[in-house]
This record gives C-alpha cells, sequence and structure tokens, in this order.
C-alpha cells in the first residue's frame, strides 16, 4: 500500500509540473530593441480566420502580391496579449509552403517602429508552437514508467533526469573549456552508470556486476571508436542542422575555434553507446539475481551459464539495438541511391554515400558501440555469477518449493569446432569481400540514359606524388597559400580498370580539415570518372576511401559475436544480415514506389522481429512471446506517432538532403512526412526487440530453474526483470540520439550561431521530431516490457490446449 500512495504522489506531481510548465511555455514572450531603434517583439499567436487569393497594398505586413493565405491571428502571450494582427502566408510553390488552418498556434515576430500600434506593426509568422505536446508526451512516457515500474519507475527517471543533467551541465561544459572530450565522455558515462545501477538496484552484488560489466564494454567502445576515427580520417565536422552545414558554420565561428572535432565525434560514439551497454549489463545480472531467487540452491557455474543464455538470447537483438536507432534517425540516407534523378541518374550513388564522413562515422558508432555491447555480456555474466552465485541460499527468499538443481550439459564438442570453422570462413570472407569492393565501381548515370557516357565513382591506388606547387587565390577559394598536389594513381576497378590517371588535390591549410584530402603514397582514395567508353575525359577528387575498413570492422563484429556466442553469436550475425537485407532489398523500394513508409515498416518491423528471433531462438515460446511484445510495443508507438503527426504540422522536409530529394527527383509518390515518422518506428525496434526478448529469456531461465511457480509468480518474476531494465533501456534511446547530436549541444552551450528565441528553435521541425523519436520509442519500449512478461508467462494456457510451441 505504501508504494501505491507513493505512486499516486509521483503521478500528481508529474501531472502538476506538465501544467505548471505548458502555462509557461504558452506564456512566451520577449522583446528586443534593434540596432534600428525599433522593437521586435516575440510571442505566440493563435489563428482565428483565414482569407485565401491574392493580397495587395500595404495596410498590413506586405506591400506586393500574394498567393496564399491572408491570416487574422491573435495574440496569446505578452503584453499585447488579446490584440489582433494580420499577416501574409505566401504561397511560392516550393516545399516550404505550409497551409494555415484556423486553430493553429505559431510563434509570430512583430516589429514596431516609433508609433506604431502592434495592429499596424509588420508581422512575421514563425514556427508551429509544438513543445507543449511534447511536453505532454513526455509526461505520458514518465507517468507509464511509474505506473508499471513503481519505486523502480521513480527511480528510473530519477537515473535518467541525473544522466541528463551531467551531460548538458557537465560533460557539455568541459569539453567547452578545453578538456579532452573522449576522456571526458568515459569518466561522465562510467559515473553516469555508477548513479543509475545504484538508484535502481541500490547497493548489491547485481549493481557491482552490472556496474563493471558496462564500464568493461564502455572501454571496448573507446578503444575502437578511437582507433577508427584515426584511420578513417574522421574530422568530426560533416555534421548538419536542418538546412544549415552546422560543421562550416562551426569552423568558421571564433567561438569554436579551439574545438577538439574528432574527438567529439569519439565522445559522442561513447555516449551513444552507454545507454545500451548499461541496458545489456542490467539484463543479464538481474536475470541471474531471478534465477537465484527461484533457485537458491544454484552455484557459481549454473547462475553464470544462465546469465550467458540470457545474454546470448539478448545478443542476438541487441545487435540490432543501435544499428537500427541509427537507420530511423537517419533513414533518407539509404533511400538515397535508389532515387533517379532525371537524365542525371542518381546524385548519390551508394559508393559515394558509404565514403562520406557523416555516413561512415555512423557506421562506426553503431558497429563500435555494439561490440561493447557484445563484450559487456561475458564480462557481467562472470562477475555476477562470482558475486551472486556464491551467497548461501538463506540471503534469497525461497518464493516457492524448488526443485533439484539442474546441472548442465557440456555442448557437443562438435559445435567447438564449427565455432572455429565460421571464424576460418569469415576472416576469408571479409578479404574476398573488401578485394570485390575495392575493384568495383558505381556508375552515377542511368545506362538507360546513355550507353556511351561514363560517370563513375571508382577507387584508386596513390602510386605517386608530384612536388606541390603553390595555387592561384582563383583555385584555392580566395585564399593564396594553397597547394596543389598531382597524384598519380591507378584505377583499381570501372571501366579504366588499371587505367593510370593524373588528379588534382589540393591542400588549404585555411580550409576547414573537412575539405582537405590529405594522402600519401600507398593510399586508396574515390575518385569521380568521367569520359565515353573510348576514354577519359576527366578525374576528379572525391574522397578518402574509407568502405574497406569499415567491411574489416564489420568481420570484427562478426568473429566478436562467434567468440562471445559461439553456434548462437553466429546465428546472431546470420539474422543481423537477413534483418539489414530485408531493410534494403525490400522495405526502401516499397517506400521508393509509394507505399505508405509508416505501414511498410510496421509491416516490417514484424517481419524482422520474427525472422531475427526464429533465426537467433528458435521456434519456441520465447520467440513467440517476445514477438507479440514487440509488435504490441511497435504498433502503440504508431498510433502515437500517427496521433503526434497531425498535433505538430511535421512536412517530413527537415533537412538539405530530403529537400534536394524533393526538388530533384523525377518521382512524385515519396511521402517524406511518412518517411519520418518510419524512421522513428525503425528506430524503436531494434531496442524494443532487445526488451522483449529479455524478459521472454528471463521468465523461461526462472521456470528452468523452479518449474513449480505459479503464472503470477512468472509474471512477477518476468516484470521484476523488465523494471529493472527501465532503468537503463529509457537510457538506450536517450543517450543513442545524444551521441549523434553532442555537437549541437555544444553548440547551443557555446556558441551564438542560432539566433532567435530559444524555446522557437526547440519547436522546430529538426528538434521536434528528434524529440518525438525518443519519447515515442520510449513509450513503445516501457509497454514491450508488460506485454512480453504477460504473454510468456500464460503463454501454455493461452496456446497450451492448441499443442502449439511449448517448448
Amino acid at each position: 500500500m505504501k508504494e501505491t500512495y507513493i505512486k499516486l504522489i509521483a503521478l500528481i506531481l508529474v501531472l502538476i509540473i506538465c501544467f505548471v510548465v505548458d502555462a509557461k511555455l504558452r506564456g512566451y514572450s520577449s522583446e528586443r530593441k534593434l540596432e534600428d531603434g525599433s522593437i521586435l517583439i516575440t510571442c505566440i499567436a493563435k489563428v482565428i480566420s483565414i482569407d485565401v487569393g491574392k493580397a495587395t497594398g500595404d495596410s498590413h505586413s506586405w506591400s506586393y502580391p500574394v498567393d496564399g493565405q491572408i491570416v487574422t491571428l491573435r495574440l496569446t502571450s505578452g503584453k499585447y496579449k488579446g490584440k489582433e494582427v494580420f499577416s501574409a502566408n505566401p504561397f511560392i510553390g516550393e516545399y516550404t509552403d505550409r497551409v494555415l488552418r484556423v486553430g493553429d498556434s505559431l510563434y509570430v515576430n512583430i516589429n514596431l517602429k516609433s508609433g506604431d500600434s502592434v495592429s499596424s506593426g509588420a508581422v512575421l509568422i514563425g514556427e508551429y508552437v509544438r513543445t507543449p505536446f511534447l511536453l505532454y508526451l513526455a509526461g505520458i512516457f514518465i507517468a507509464l514508467v511509474i505506473a508499471i515500474g513503481g519505486m523502480k519507475g521513480i527511480k528510473s527517471i530519477a537515473a535518467l533526469a541525473l544522466s541528463t543533467v551531467f551531460i548538458i551541465a557537465v560533460l557539455v561544459p568541459m569539453c567547452l573549456q578545453g578538456y579532452n572530450p573522449i576522456l571526458v565522455a568515459i569518466l561522465i558515462s562510467a559515473i553516469n552508470t555508477i548513479l543509475t545501477f545504484l538508484l535502481i538496484g541500490e547497493v548489491s552484488r547485481k549493481s557491482v556486476a552490472g556496474i563493471l560489466g558496462t564500464i568493461g564494454g564502455l572501454f571496448v567502445t573507446a578503444l575502437l571508436a578511437f582507433i577508427s576515427s584515426r584511420v578513417l580520417n574522421l574530422t568530426g565536422q560533416d555534421v548538419s542542422f536542418g538546412f544549415l552545414d552546422l560543421g562550416k558554420r562551426l569552423w568558421l565561428s571564433p567561438q569554436s575555434t579551439n574545438w577538439n572535432f574528432s574527438g567529439i565525434l569519439v565522445a559522442g560514439m561513447i555516449l551513444g553507446a552507454s545507454g545500451a551497454i548499461m541496458d545489456a549489463s542490467m539484463a543479464v545480472a538481474s536475470a541471474i539475481e531471478q534465477v537465484k531467487r527461484a533457485n537458491p540452491k544454484f552455484g557459481v557455474w549454473n547462475c553464470i551459464k544462465a546469465g550467458m543464455n540470457v545474454g546470448k538470447d539478448e545478443m542476438g537483438t541487441m545487435a540490432n539495438t543501435l544499428i537500427f536507432a541509427y537507420i530511423g534517425a537517419d533513414i533518407t540516407l539509404i533511400l538515397m541511391p535508389m532515387i533517379q534523378f532525371g537524365e542525371a541518374g542518381r546524385a548519390m550513388p551508394m559508393t559515394r554515400v558509404i565514403n562520406q564522413e557523416s555516413t561512415s562515422s555512423e557506421i562506426v558508432q553503431a558497429i563500435t558501440g555494439t561490440i561493447g555491447i557484445i563484450m559487456a555480456i561475458p564480462i557481467t555474466a562472470l562477475i555476477a555469477g562470482l558475486l551472486i552465485g556464491r551467497t548461501k541460499s538463506s540471503e534469497y527468499e525461497d518464493i516457492s518449493p524448488t526443485v533439484e538443481q539442474t546441472e548442465f550439459k557440456l555442448k557437443n564438442p562438435v559445435f567447438g569446432y564449427l565455432v572455429l570453422v565460421m571464424l576460418i570462413l569469415v576472416s576469408v570472407g571479409v578479404h574476398i569481400v573488401y578485394s570485390i569492393s575495392r575493384s568495383s565501381s558505381e556508375s552515377q548515370v542511368d545506362k538507360a540514359e546513355s550507353s556511351s557516357v561514363v560517370s563513375e565513382y571508382v577507387r584508386a591506388k596513390v602510386i605517386e606524388k608530384g612536388e606541390p606547387i603553390e595555387t592561384p587565390p582563383s583555385l584555392s577559394y580566395g585564399f593564396g597559400n594553397a597547394e596543389n598536389e598531382v597524384l598519380k594513381a591507378k584505377l583499381l576497378g570501372g571501366t579504366f580498370k588499371n587505367a593510370k590517371v593524373l588528379v588534382q588535390n589540393i591542400i588549404d591549410p585555411n580550409r576547414m580539415p573537412l575539405a582537405n584530402i590529405k594522402v600519401k603514397v600507398g593510399d586508396e582514395i574515390l575518385l569521380k570518372v568521367d569520359g565515353t567508353k573510348d576514354g577519359i575525359e576527366r578525374v576528379l577528387m572525391n574522397n578518402y576511401s574509407r568502405d574497406g575498413f569499415l567491411i574489416y570492422l564489420t568481420g570484427i563484429l562478426v568473429i566478436v559475436l562467434a567468440l562471445v556466442g559461439r553456434f548462437q553469436g553466429i546465428r546472431t550475425a546470420l539474422a543481423l544480415a537477413i534483418s539489414i537485407v530485408i531493410v534494403i532489398q525490400l522495405l526502401v523500394p516499397l517506400i521508393v514506389k509509394g507505399y505508405n513508409a509508416l505501414l511498410v515498416v510496421t509491416a516490417i518491423s514484424g517481419v524482422i522481429a520474427f525472422s531475427s528471433l526464429i533465426i537467433v531462438t528458435g521456434f519456441n515460446r520465447k520467440t513467440g512471446s517476445a514477438t507479440i511484445g514487440i509488435l504490441g510495443g511497435v504498433i502503440i508507438a504508431s498510433f502515437i506517432i500517427i496521433y503526434a503527426d497531425q498535433k505538430l504540422h511535421f512536412t517530413g522536409i527537415s533537412s538539405s538532403r530530403t529537400a534536394i530529394l524533393t526538388q530533384f527527383t523525377v518521382s512524385e509518390k515519396l511521402d517524406f512526412r511518412n518517411i519520418l515518422m518510419a524512421g522513428i518506428i525503425m528506430g524503436l525496434l531494434g531496442t524494443a526487440m532487445d526488451s522483449a526478448v529479455v524478459v521472454a529469456s528471463a521468465v523461461r531461465e526462472i521456470k528452468n530453474a523452479n518449474p513449480k511457480l505459479s503464472t503470477s509468480q512468472l509474471i512477477t518474476a518476468g516484470m521484476s526483470v523488465g523494471t529493472d531494465l527501465l532503468g537503463t533501456i529509457t537510457n538506450t534511446l536517450v543517450f543513442a540520439y545524444l551521441g549523434l547530436r553532442l555537437i549541437l549541444l555544444m553548440t547551443f552551450a557555446g556558441t551564438s550561431i542560432f539566433t532567435g528565441g530559444k524555446l522557437e528553435i526547440l519547436s522546430t521541425e529538426t528538434i521536434s521530431a528528434e524529440m518525438l523519436r525518443i519519447l515515442a520509442g520510449s513509450i513503445g519500449l516501457v509497454l514491450t516490457i508488460p506485454i512480453t512478461a504477460i504473454i510468456s508467462a500464460l503463454w501454455d494456457k493461452i496456446f497450451g490446449f492448441l499443442g502449439l510451441i511449448r517448448s
């Protein structure tokens, strides 16, 4: 009863806080004096009437003919609250056009000159007011965590809030002050880990094991991310925010002159993986504790084996977590190589996309984070098994009559040889894939348009460098001290394979590092080769050739999966490969053909979840219950997103990449609003799979440890594991996206690049979409836990009479 009252009080406080903050947000207004002496007022207004057609004259805020809407607005905040103003909402036939409706709330900027009344001032319509809706969505998320998790849920929210404060108030300022971003990220992630585990699991053996396992995984991720950034020449400057080329603007800003951009990139990789690694460690440690409670006679070895069983099951879905999170965050990236741009063919062939720094860094972030997750599993299982398995039976309450201790039999040694054979095959296969990729090319021109024109991206090896010569200012972007290197390179593939070409490479110390490609003899580069079948006409330097290293890094991931997960690790790699193939060969083509992206992603999410679990865990009750739990979470999140779409007025065109697709593609079937929504669902999939399979696997292990447990006891035990996960799983998506946007947090905190009110910036589609991605995804994750726990415990009663999947 005490916990029920605490939950009720917490829910009431959440509701009160939402109302208070909402009132504050809706009452926002500001005044700023401009250089010409006029006053710029920013406040909120509601559309009360609309006239459609042409408007001329200068009686309001326009002095030119307007095709579009003439909007009457009532100010709802500020000292002029209640006053009516007028503005034009012009239509210019571009993707920026928006149709306003009566009742819409918008930010408006009113320019008042001396003697003007507010009704006669020049009015400029700004962003939709989106933050109140997102506030209440956050309130729903917090309320669900508390309602489902009880005290653990309250502690989970406290841990998440504390982690967020540490990132914003400690990590970002320390990076701005010049401390090494990588070391700071490791330190803050470790502190977050300790505080999260102690808040949720209190001071216990489970918490100690989870903390040590997480820190071990973080160090693996940090090391691999650092090495990868050096090998791939990642500058950390290939970033954008909406339509803004953020990396270039930061490089030009004196406020960010001394920023360690490459270090910030690696720090973001560490931060992005920390939530998922905590989640994996908590799942293993919690499962071992529940197994020990189910059968207190279990010793060290049995506890370790039970933890590894859960960990191996989790491994099969955790491998998807970060990969799908990052695919969902930038789904248009994988669409671009498949979209035709008229006579020009494809604007961004896959070879060019993969070798861009922004793409390569996201792939590195996903792979290194996943390797860190995998390594955290055996570390946690070993430590938790030693700490918990050695405890006396009397320290754990016997919740039901126990059965004889189960002895785990050694696996057939044939599996050991099979793993060894697979490791050899993976090593050889990776080298073969690398050899094939480096000798391949990808054409930019649609072959159907012209069979004689050659325009392709080809890898080449630098075989000679000429003496650098000074480049005239006209060729060095206005700077006079650039050096023009002439490189002699051998084409490794394409139409003119083995041809030796000369290519200019301008190195300018006054340009941002991203714009300079520094190479030495023996390095591989990516060239753009134009010409005809008769010969080469032009060769241009494009980028570093990064995909070769990415192939080997992927091979390392597969090898780690096989070494840690053994035969199940191999199946995990196969499941991951099939999932990616389904995305590229089925999901993306369906979206490009014009099918509803949201419906396609929701349906294919079920296919990916079921096929992955079948491969990883087999056709059993665990697979069935986890799949139902996953679909439940995904469908609920889909409904939230559909409703949010009506409230938040998203266009889906919130970046320069989507703008390019909108303006130049010959396809009229692409609905970018649905594509944005689909990306949010895709980002949820990996984490939903992880939480569902952990709960389902834990229920199975607990039932194996004590088959006499009742259905209600199984649900309670499954929910206990699930609520332990709440504290870390709520961090997973938050940290994954914060890791991607760490440079953006630093920009807000340390520069004045962004002008205008902070609330209006938060209401931009770019930021609002990120917030919806986190909140809708997290709500889906939270609800996946009870659905899976109930289905897992009731499986036999639901399907047993049919004789279905009882194993």
